[in-house]
């Protein structure tokens, strides 16, 4: 588990982060967005143990990055966004650099070239790669070491829609081989193909962290209604039929029951004087999710 404990990091007279705390949970991919001067990088370096903090801590797995950098580094890979590749070398070379100076055996380089798709590219020089391709060989590098967590920010950026969403594809991935994906992304609807956990920071602030994407406002069995007295929801009772989750405005949000046919649930809402204008799935998005938090931040 990644802890961060009133984190702050300053820049001479310029504060960029202001006593963060947070958890990113284990086997989670955490999608970490805000605007642009947020702080976002400046996080992302002290996690990845390539910055100390001003005041705070970042413990991986209970380890202080400040302390004791070197076994952090063990357990974390990083992706930069401006990330350097040895042009000249080929995929496979690069990769054995990498394992070399990880201490990793080379049986691990086949590995990781199956990981990222990239097997029957090896001999390929990295100067001759796509945008798409020279992402994936940054991030063969970056768990060459077989990390816990992987840290990726901007990944997507300058590629195109077919790349994103093999990048997407890749990252859950990883993702189900067990490896924990903190994603920073300016590109919200991109991070609703794999993201399951939200973190917004704003001017160096916490704006949000307990949004879950896989909460019940996700599930197949949630529905709203929209109707003139929906706020009259909240105050009906009927388990056996839906639960009522919250109201935004003439909006009511609610899940129905595991045995119940969604017809029924608007059959008795309209038994009971719900003027109901509009029925039907509710679902909820990175987009939907960040852009309410600013607004409110």
């Amino acid at each position: 588990m990644i802890e961060i404990k009133n984190l702050s990091f300053r820049f001479g007279s310029h504060q960029a982060l202001r006593e963060l705390s947070l958890t990113i949970p284990e086997g989670s991919i955490t999608a970490l967005v805000g605007p642009n001067g947020a702080g976002k990088t400046t996080l992302m370096r002290c996690m990845s143990a390539l910055a100390h903090p001003s005041d705070g801590q970042v413990l991986i797995d209970g380890i202080d990055t400040a302390k004791d950098p070197h076994a952090c580094h063990r357990l974390l890979g990083f992706l930069a966004d401006n990330f350097g590749l040895y042009e000249e070398l080929t995929i496979e070379q690069a990769l054995a650099y990498f394992a070399a100076a990880h201490q990793v055996g080379p049986e691990r380089i086949e590995e990781v070239l199956a990981q990222v798709n990239l097997t029957d590219k090896k001999q390929e020089q990295i100067k001759s790669l796509s945008r798409g391709m020279r992402q994936r060989v940054g991030i063969a590098q970056a768990i060459i070491h077989m990390p816990k967590y992987l840290i990726l920010d901007e990944p997507a950026s300058g590629l195109d829609p077919e790349a994103r969403i093999q990048l997407a594809e890749l990252f859950k991935q990883l993702n189900q081989e067990g490896i924990t994906l903190l994603v920073s992304s300016h590109i919200l609807a991109e991070l609703d193909q794999y993201a399951n956990h939200l973190i917004v920071l704003k001017d160096g602030k916490l704006v949000e962290t307990d949004f879950s994407i896989d909460t019940a406002i996700q599930k197949d069995s949630t529905y709203f209604i929209e109707a003139v007295n929906a706020s009259l929801l909240s105050k009906l009772s009927e388990p056996t039929l839906f639960n009522f989750i919250a109201n935004e405005g003439e909006t009511a949000i609610f899940s129905i029951t595991a045995d119940t046919e969604p017809h029924l649930a608007l059959q008795y809402f309209l038994q009971q004087g719900i003027q109901v204008r509009a029925f039907g799935k509710h679902s909820v998005n990175i987009q939907d999710a960040y852009l309410k938090t600013i607004k409110n931040a």
